[in-house]
């Protein structure tokens, strides 16, 4: 097959601790996006770019070929508009799934913004992704984060749905991985026993020693804290050989109590995310204040044998795999609202523009990645930083003339964390 350059481009490397040498390349277009090489996609580049055209049948030059098509750097030269396939083709895929709006606390820095919209969830909504996903060529990989608002306020609703899902989706020799996004507030003895049976992952929101995490999150009842419940329940789920991962928030509020939390956790080997209130809520200096505090509790735990590179992650940080883009969203991952509606993020319900719809004839490969362009638009500064790949920019959605407010935060952060994993290495 015969292949042109569509669009110019400008090969690069960037050193990641950890990593080594990173190959990439960014497109000389309006969107300047980045695109990790592995090295036969490197070859075929600088064949490209000396020539501006190739023709090949080589299996793996193909392959790498229709990913380079698919991300706008080369066409077919042979009268083929695209290679084969490449347009409903993926091998893992990644979803939140919105399983309600309803939700028991009033968080003070919520952003989901249809919440408590009271709309109900569509009943075929699983069935319908199901069929949708059976449609994707070389789909072997499935994950889904069950979430809301509360998703446990509406176990009933949609538990055999999930595991109708499963079936579905096992038959056709694709694997689903689970996970629940959960304020924990709300467990009983039924729960506990599906997360058991079938395997599920469960992530809670905590946002620091009780005292902390009480400011931010609070009963829409009664306005009262929600930490000795969620403590309670996660001691109930620790009973039943069940380990939730920990999810903490760092705001102006609760950021003197992520540290304690943070020591406490690592006390449980559990594994946990540190990630900055989205807006300008937080100072980007009392960010780095509070993770420097917990970087001294880590620093001390790696060097006793604790895997921090395999227990911490930071906001959108890529550390440990360097990525072009901070999330997955808008190339194998996207958002489901209740009513089939595919977002770029959850973030956006009922506010932002849905990519596209479950109802629709399109393949839902072609819907996600109808949300590249939100990847786009990085400033000069991201493009020609050293953390190009690990922090990419930041989240898309909340960036400031064309890169995170949190820049300064980052810049300080990743060299602590990079540390950290240094401090892993020697004692291994």
């Amino acid at each position: 097959m015969k292949f042109r350059l569509k669009h110019a481009f400008m090969l690069r490397q960037c050193v990641v601790p950890g990593t080594g040498t990173v190959d990439f390349m960014t497109l000389q277009d309006q969107t300047g996006r980045a695109i990790v090489l592995d090295q036969t996609m490197r070859a075929l580049a600088i064949r490209l770019g000396a020539d501006h055209a190739l023709e090949t049948e080589n299996s793996a030059e193909l392959t790498a070929l229709k990913l380079l098509e698919r991300d706008g750097v080369v066409v077919c030269a042979d009268g083929s508009s695209e290679i084969p396939g490449e347009a409903s083709e993926a091998e893992a895929l990644q979803f939140w799934i919105q399983t309600s709006d309803r939700c028991n606390l009033a968080c003070s820095y919520c952003y989901i913004p249809s919440l408590n919209s009271k709309r109900p969830r569509r009943a075929d909504l699983f069935s319908l992704l199901g069929t949708k996903l059976l449609h994707v060529r070389g789909l072997k990989n499935v994950s889904i984060k069950l979430a809301g608002g509360e998703p446990l306020l509406c176990f009933d609703e949609w538990a055999d749905e999930v595991l109708k899902l499963k079936k579905q989706l096992e038959d056709a020799g694709i694997s689903l991985s689970i996970r629940i996004i959960s304020n924990l507030t709300f467990l009983d003895t039924r729960i506990i026993e599906y997360i058991k049976k079938n395997d599920i992952l469960l992530s809670v929101s905590l946002d620091g020693a009780a005292e902390f995490n009480d400011r931010n999150r609070v009963f829409v009842k009664d306005g009262k804290g929600s930490s000795h419940i969620i403590s309670r329940n996660i001691e109930r789920l620790e009973s039943n050989n069940i380990k939730p991962s920990v999810l903490i928030t760092t705001t102006p509020e609760n950021r003197a109590g992520v540290a304690p939390l943070v020591k406490h956790l690592v006390q449980k080997d559990a594994a946990f995310r540190i990630s900055d209130v989205k807006g300008d809520n937080l100072a980007p200096d009392d960010f780095v204040s509070a993770f420097a505090e917990v970087k001294e509790i880590l620093g001390e735990a790696a060097r006793d044998g604790y895997p921090v590179s395999r227990r911490l992650v930071v906001s959108d940080l890529r550390t440990v795999s360097p990525q072009p883009h901070p999330c997955s969203m808008g190339t194998t991952a996207a958002a489901i609202y209740l009513d089939g509606s595919v977002y770029f993020c959850h973030t956006e319900f009922e506010q932002g523009h849905p990519l596209g719809s479950l109802d629709e004839e399109a393949n839902i490969v072609e819907i996600i990645r109808r949300g590249i362009p939100k990847h786009a638009g990085l400033s000069d500064d991201c493009q020609g930083c050293e953390y190009r790949l690990v922090c990419a920019g930041g989240c898309p959605l909340y960036r400031k003339n064309g890169k995170s407010p949190m820049c300064t935060a980052y810049k300080k952060i990743i060299p602590m964390i990079y540390e950290m994993y240094e401090n892993e290495i020697n004692e291994l």
